[in-house]
C-alpha cells in the first residue's frame, strides 16, 4: 500500500513574511510580480507566470467585500494617516477593492477606512501597535532581490517497504532588475547534505526528488541567487516520512519538567549556594531526557509529544519568592540569557539530539515559550530598560496592594526581578518572534507551549502564530501552539479568546480540570456532574480547536495527594506551606492509586491532546509548589503500588495510540450515573467504534447501554475489553455492561 499526502501550497508569493492560502484574497503584499502574481489575476497572466515571473516595486493592498461598499480608503503610515489620498476601486466588479501603493522596504501601520469607520485589515493577521492602537501590519521587503516560491509538495509512504519519498517544486521569482536566476547558485540539502536539484530554464522551477527515506521527522533547505548577486530569502522546508500523517488529536503529551526529570550527566549538576534543595537545581538535564527515549520509557507511556522546559538559561542565583524563601530558576521561567541554553540542562547539541532521538520515535518536541517577561540579568533588560521595551519599574508587582492580577494583568510584573516586556513596542514584538523562531529551527520543535497567554498583548501570539505558519508550515504539517491561561471553572470565554486562525492551536483545559479533578480524586462531585462539564465544552471553542486536558502540572497540587485526602480543598489552598512543613506521602493502599488510575482512563479517552504530568503516572505525591516538583523515580525506586498504577497507565497509552477512534473520534454519552460513566467515540473514517465505561463505586455496577444507530454496530456485533479482555455482544441494539469496583474498561469494535 502507498500512502500519498499532497499539500497544496497554490499561486502564493514569497514575501518573507505573508504566504497562507486561507486568505490571500485580502492581503497586504510586500510586492507584486509584474507578470501577474499576485491578486485577480486573468488567466493569461497566469500562463506568464508559467514563464518569467519579476517581481514589481509597486505593493497591492486589497479588501474582499462581505457586504455593500459604500466608499473604502486605505490610511496608514506611507500617507501620513490620509482619509481620502488613497482610494481602493473595483474596477471589475468582482467584490474584491484594491489599491497600489510605491513604498521602499520597511514596516507600515494601516487600516481601511470602509464606509467612515477604521478597521484592521481583516485578511490579514499581522498587527503593529502605533502610540497605544493597534494597526494592521504590512511589511514591504526589497523589491530588488529574488524569492523563491513553493509551487506543491508531495509525500509518499510505501507500507510495503516502510519507506518515503517527497517531491517539491519550487519556483524562482525574478526582482525587479530583471538581472536573471544563476543556476549555479542554486544548491538543495537534506539535513545539511547536498541533494539533488533540477532547474528548468523555460519554467524557472526548481525540482527536488528525494527517494528511500525512513520514517523520521526531515528538513530540506534551498538557496538561490541572481546573475547581479542578490541571494534569495533561504527557504528551509521541515516535513515528515510517517505510516499515517500525524494530527495533533493523536498527541498524548508529557510533561518533563527537565529538572526534575532524570539526571543523566552529573558533571552538569550545580546547585545555587544558600538554596533549599527543594527550590534548587536538581540536576535533570536533557542526557537524562535522552537516555529515557532510548529506553523506550515515553513509549510504553504511548506519548506521542513531549513538553520540555523552557531552555534559555536562567540566572545561577537564588532569589526571594512571595513567602521569602529563596529559589532559583531550575524550572526555566526566568530567561536571562536570549538565545544559550541552560547549561545545567545541557548545551544546544545535547538539547538537537533529544529532539532528534523523539523524531525517530515518531515523537512530537514541544518547548516552553516565555514570552511574558525576562529575568533582570538579560541584556535585554540592561540595554533597554528605559527605552520603552518594559513595563514600569517593577513597583507594580502581581498580586501586591495596588497591583492586582486582574486590572494589570498586561503590565505587572510577576516578581520585582522579572522586568514585563511591552508588546506595544513593535520592536519587542520582532525580537522575540525572531528568538523563538530562532529556537525552533536550531532545536528543531514541533510545538511551543506559551506560557502566561493572558498578561501579553494578543499581538505577541498572533505575530508568533503568523511567522510560523509563514516559514514552518507550508510543507513541515501543523506546528502546534498550546497556550496557558490559568482560570477557574468559569474559564472558557477567557481561554477561547486567544485561540482560532493565527491564534493559538488550543490552551490548557483548566475548566475540564477542576471537573475531572473534583469527580476521581476528591469524589466531590457525581459522574453526572463531570458529563456536564464535557457537554459544556463541546462546541464551545473554534473549529479545528485542540485543547489539552490534564489532570496536573506544575502549578498546582499532586493528584494523588488530591485522592489520597492531603490536600485541604480542590483549589490547593494553604499547600504550599505544606509542601515545606508536611509534605504527603505515599499510602500502602491501593484505593487512591485506583482513583488515579480511573481518573487517567477517562483523559487518555477522551478529545485532544491529554498531558500526563511527569509522575503522575507512578502517583508521585506532592502539595504546592515547589513539593509538586519532587525528582522523578524509576524501576526498583518504585512502591508495588506506584508499579501497577504505571503498567495501567501505560496499557492505556498504548490502547490510545492503537485505537484511532480514541484520538479522533466524536464523542457520545450514552448512560451516566452519579458513579459511572459509559460514552462511546466513533473514528469518522474507518467507523469504529470505542465504548468507554467507568465505575468509581466501591460496589460492582451493570447496566444495559443502548447504543445509537449512528454508531454503525450491527445486532451481533463483538467488542473487545482493551482493558480486562472481555467482550459484550450488540443484542437488541444494546450491550450488557459489568463493571467491578472502582473499574474501567474500553470496548472497541473493529474497524470497518
Amino acid at each position: 500500500m502507498v500512502v500519498q499526502q499532497h499539500i497544496s501550497i497554490g499561486r502564493i508569493l514569497l514575501s518573507g513574511l505573508i504566504r497562507r492560502p486561507r486568505w490571500w484574497f485580502a492581503l497586504a503584499l510586500s510586492a507584486l510580480v509584474a507578470s501577474g502574481v499576485g491578486l485577480g489575476c486573468s488567466d493569461d497572466d497566469q500562463h506568464a507566470v508559467v514563464n518569467h515571473p519579476v517581481l514589481s516595486c509597486t505593493t497591492k493592498v486589497s479588501f474582499k467585500a462581505t457586504g455593500p461598499v459604500q466608499s473604502l480608503y486605505v490610511s496608514g503610515s506611507f500617507n501620513d494617516w490620509s482619509e481620502t489620498a488613497d482610494r481602493m476601486t473595483d474596477p471589475d466588479g468582482d467584490g474584491t477593492y484594491s489599491a497600489e501603493l510605491s513604498l521602499g522596504p520597511g514596516e507600515y501601520p494601516y487600516k481601511f477606512i470602509l464606509n467612515g469607520n477604521w478597521i484592521l485589515d481583516p485578511g490579514n493577521s499581522y498587527t503593529i501597535w502605533d502610540g497605544g492602537v493597534e494597526d494592521s501590519k504590512l511589511t514591504v521587503l526589497d523589491c530588488h532581490v529574488p524569492q523563491l516560491e513553493i509551487r506543491s509538495a508531495e509525500t509518499h509512504f510505501s507500507a510495503d517497504q516502510d519507506k518515503g519519498s517527497i517531491d517539491i517544486d519550487i519556483q524562482y521569482i525574478d526582482g525587479a532588475d530583471q538581472a536573471g536566476p544563476d543556476p549555479d547558485s542554486m544548491t538543495a540539502s537534506l539535513d545539511g547534505a547536498p541533494t539533488s536539484l533540477t532547474f528548468d530554464d523555460d519554467t524557472w522551477i526548481m525540482q527536488i526528488r528525494i527517494q528511500d527515506l525512513e520514517p523520521d521527522k526531515y528538513h530540506v533547505t534551498v538557496d538561490a541567487a541572481d546573475l547581479a548577486g542578490h541571494d534569495a530569502t533561504e527557504l528551509w522546508m521541515p516535513f515528515w516520512i510517517e505510516k499515517e500523517p500525524f494530527s495533533w488529536q493523536d498527541a498524548v503529551i508529557y510533561f518533563v519538567f527537565t529538572d526534575r526529570f532524570r539526571d543523566g550527566d552529573p558533571s552538569n549538576d550545580a546547585p545555587a549556594s544558600g538554596v533549599d534543595p527543594k527550590a534548587n537545581y536538581d540536576g535533570g538535564d536533557y542526557a537524562g531526557v535522552l537516555q529515557a527515549l532510548q529506553d523506550g520509557y515515553f513509549d510504553r507511556l504511548g506519548v506521542t509529544a513531549l513538553w520540555l522546559s523552557p531552555p534559555q538559561a536562567n540566572s545561577d542565583d537564588g532569589y526571594p519568592g512571595a513567602d521569602g524563601r529563596l529559589y532559583t530558576g531550575y524550572h526555566g521561567y526566568w530567561p536571562s540569557r536570549p538565545r544559550q541554553t541552560q547549561p545545567r540542562f545541557g548545551t544546544m547539541d545535547e538539547l538537537a539530539a533529544v529532539t532528534a532521538e523523539a523524531h525517530k520515535h515518531g515523537i512530537r518536541v514541544l518547548a516552553d515559550a516565555v514570552l511574558n517577561h525576562v529575568h533582570i540579568e538579560h541584556p535585554y533588560y540592561k540595554e533597554h530598560a528605559q527605552d520603552g521595551w518594559f513595563h514600569g519599574d517593577g513597583s507594580c508587582v502581581c498580586g501586591r496592594q495596588g497591583c492586582d492580577w486582574e486590572t494589570h494583568k498586561i503590565d505587572c510584573w510577576f516578581a520585582e526581578y522579572t522586568p514585563d516586556l511591552n508588546y506595544e513596542n513593535p520592536a519587542v514584538v520582532n525580537q522575540m518572534t525572531d528568538d523563538m523562531l530562532w529556537w525552533v529551527r536550531r532545536a528543531d520543535f514541533d510545538g511551543l507551549r506559551c506560557d502566561a497567554v493572558k498578561h501579553m498583548r494578543q499581538v505577541a501570539i498572533t505575530t508568533l502564530a503568523s511567522r510560523l505558519e509563514d516559514t514552518y508550515e507550508p510543507i513541515g504539517g501543523r506546528f502546534y501552539l498550546v497556550g496557558e491561561t490559568f482560570t477557574g471553572e468559569d474559564g472558557r470565554f477567557e481561554i477561547a479568546d486567544f485561540i482560532g486562525p493565527h491564534k493559538l492551536d488550543g490552551q490548557f483545559d483548566f475548566p475540564m480540570y477542576w471537573a475531572m479533578l473534583d469527580t476521581f480524586a476528591r469524589y466531590g462531585r457525581t459522574m453526572s456532574d463531570l458529563d456536564a462539564a464535557v457537554k459544556a465544552n463541546e462546541g464551545f471553542y473554534p473549529k479545528d480547536t485542540v485543547n489539552s486536558p490534564f489532570l496536573g502540572n506544575h502549578d498546582v497540587p499532586r493528584l494523588f495527594s488530591h485522592a489520597n485526602g492531603d490536600i485541604a480543598d480542590l483549589w490547593g489552598n494553604g499547600s504550599k506551606d505544606q509542601g515545606w512543613n508536611d509534605p504527603p506521602g505515599p499510602n500502602s493502599s491501593m484505593e487512591p492509586y485506583q482513583r488515579v488510575l480511573l481518573a487517567m482512563t477517562f483523559l487518555l479517552t477522551m478529545p485532544g491532546a491529554p498531558l500526563i504530568y511527569y509522575g503522575d503516572e507512578i502517583g508521585m505525591p506532592g502539595a504546592g509548589d515547589p513539593d509538586n516538583r519532587r525528582m522523578m523515580r524509576f524501576g526498583s525506586d518504585l512502591t508495588a503500588n506506584e508499579q501497577t498504577l504505571l503498567e495501567g497507565v501505560q496499557r492505556l497509552g498504548a490502547i490510545r495510540k492503537d485505537v484511532r477512534a480514541l484520538r479522533r473520534g466524536s464523542r457520545t454519552t450514552l448512560t451516566v450515573s452519579a458513579d459511572a460513566y459509559v460514552f462511546a467515540r466513533q473514528d469518522p473514517d474507518n467507523g469504529q467504534v470505542a465504548v468507554v465505561a467507568i465505575n468509581r463505586a466501591q460496589a460492582p455496577w451493570s447496566g444495559t447501554v443502548y447504543l445509537p444507530a449512528e454508531l454503525g454496530l450491527d445486532e451481533g456485533s463483538v467488542l473487545d475489553d482493551r482493558i480486562g479482555g472481555g467482550t459484550v455482544t450488540v443484542a437488541g441494539g444494546a450491550v450488557e455492561i459489568h463493571l467491578d469496583a472502582m473499574e474501567g474498561a474500553i470496548y472497541v469494535s473493529k474497524a470497518q
